[in-house]
């Protein structure tokens, strides 16, 4: 081998090395996953890349179960051990693969030849020289193309990255609102508890009296109906509890014994100090990762445009040698292909890429504008669920006791019928049930609103924040009989 194709071939294994190496880890984006997500919601995550939890993890989890759950012990719960977000984590090691695979040369191709000679001369039946012929040629233009092909892979890794994250606080947000629905329920489960017995004492005492022959029949009617809807109203309610428990179960990922776990009996009272909502669109547009994610898809598009538009002037460019042996002696010398870009060249491409440069640019203010219209709109929200939170505490619940108050002593004095009784204990029972709804429309409202200003968006809109609507159809049940009664 002569000096000039030593040197060819040092050229050449180098650069396969260096063409090796993508510039990017999966274990440094998952590590700025993790960054971005202590940042705005302030909870650790894993990647597990094994199938089993890792020993620590497990031991967090078992440790966190151990104790009645609050709403952010099932949020790092969820986080840890959600195997739907593990798998969603892979979309890291998909997008580096992609990222690996763009920045890779194409493959040199190799063609070999041969010639045999046969016999020329019937007198000396010598044959002719036998030739052989060696190949090796590749396309030169992936140099240049691999490498804007890889600036598209980068730009899609970081999308794949903002996703994940996005995935990571959808899930914390998910399960924040699971768990208040879970509170609520079992608030709201206790409260009939509470009616089921205090509806039984009036109804034993009112058979006593019935039979004593002291009250009509239809008072002890009106009684027993009061009983017996409170008692349909609590079997609803467990059921309800089940189905929320079940729902957060998921989000945890936890199975079997696991799913014992307790929570603290009452939803968080609203804080007393006041709501912090200055700039909220301001902070919202800075955070938001649903903007993030739509400019890393203006660049990529734009990227993918520039490769399509280069490809289009010269699509392909071989270079590569030739080697040929003939009568004992050694040929070389290069070889040169190309396409000739006279019928196609791209026209189609180049301009559905043009116009999806165009619609992702659109859709980008579009969404800044959605933005601001729905961190606006969750502010109002958070601010009436407030209000009216804290007017059932405050001025509904003291008022709808005291008249029921009043109205016993009026009973007992013989001023007003069993119907006026019912309906006032009716009303009680009512406002109770709508001090727990209201509260947690709180909690929901102020989740939604710290997602949207922590970066993400939509979430109010994947959670039911109605409980025990057969709930609801009990107490209208119980109220036109009540009323009718009256």
């Amino acid at each position: 081998m002569n000096e000039k194709m030593r040197y060819a071939a040092l050229f050449f294994a180098a650069f396969f090395i260096l063409a090796g190496c993508a510039g990017v880890s999966k274990k440094a984006a998952f590590s700025e996953v993790q960054q971005q997500v202590d940042k705005r919601i302030g909870f650790p995550i894993h990647w597990n890349t094994s199938a089993n939890p890792a020993d620590e993890v497990a031991h967090t989890i078992k440790e966190l179960l151990g104790r009645p759950l609050v709403a952010d012990t099932t949020v790092q719960i969820a986080l840890l051990n959600n195997r739907r977000l593990q798998a969603t984590y892979e979309e890291i090691g998909i997008a580096y693969a992609a990222v690996v695979d763009a920045g890779s040369i194409s493959n040199p191709a190799f063609h070999g030849g041969a010639t045999f000679g046969l016999p020329v001369d019937t007198a000396t039946a010598q044959p002719a020289h036998d030739t052989y012929t060696f190949e090796i040629e590749m396309d030169f233009l992936s140099l240049l193309y691999g490498s804007m092909r890889k600036s598209v892979a980068k730009s899609e890794f970081e999308t794949a990255k903002l996703r994940v994250t996005a995935a990571v606080m959808d899930l914390a947000g998910q399960t924040r609102m699971a768990f208040y629905r879970v509170q609520a329920e079992k608030q709201m489960l206790e409260m009939f508890r509470q009616v089921v017995l205090a509806t039984q004492a009036g109804y034993d005492f009112a058979s006593h009296l019935h039979e004593a022959g002291n009250i009509p029949e239809l008072d002890l009617f009106l009684q027993r109906a009061l009983y017996e809807g409170s008692k349909l109203a609590l079997a609803v309610a467990e059921v309800t509890l089940a189905e929320s428990r079940e729902q957060l179960n998921r989000l945890m990922g936890l199975w079997g014994k696991d799913t014992t776990w307790t929570v603290e009996s009452r939803l968080p009272d609203i804080p007393a100090e006041p709501l912090k909502l200055d700039n909220v669109e301001k902070v919202a547009i800075e955070n938001s990762i649903d903007l993030a994610m739509a400019r890393e898809g203006i660049v990529s598009i734009g990227k993918q445009l520039g490769v399509i538009e280069a490809m289009s002037l010269v699509p392909r460019l071989e270079i590569g040698g030739e080697l040929e042996y003939e009568e004992g002696d050694w040929k070389a010398g290069p070889v040169l292909g190309f396409e000739i870009p006279l019928f196609d060249r791209n026209q189609g491409q180049r301009a559905a890429a043009a116009a999806e440069l165009r619609r992702r640019q659109w859709e980008y203010h579009a969404l800044a504008v959605e933005i601001r219209s729905l961190v606006r709109a969750a502010r109002h929200r958070l601010l009436t669920a407030r209000q009216t939170a804290l007017a059932y505490q405050n001025e509904i619940l003291p008022l709808q006791e005291k008249i029921l108050e009043q109205v016993q002593l009026q009973y007992n004095a013989m001023q007003v019928g069993t119907p006026q009784l019912l309906l006032a204990k009716q009303q009680q029972i009512d406002a109770g049930r709508d001090y727990i709804q209201a509260l947690y429309n709180y909690h929901v409202a102020r989740a939604a609103f710290d997602q949207i200003l922590n970066g993400r968006l939509g979430l109010e809109a994947r959670v039911d924040t109605s409980l025990s609507q057969e709930n609801s159809a009990v107490k209208d049940h119980n109220s036109v009989g009540a009323e009718g009664g009256h």
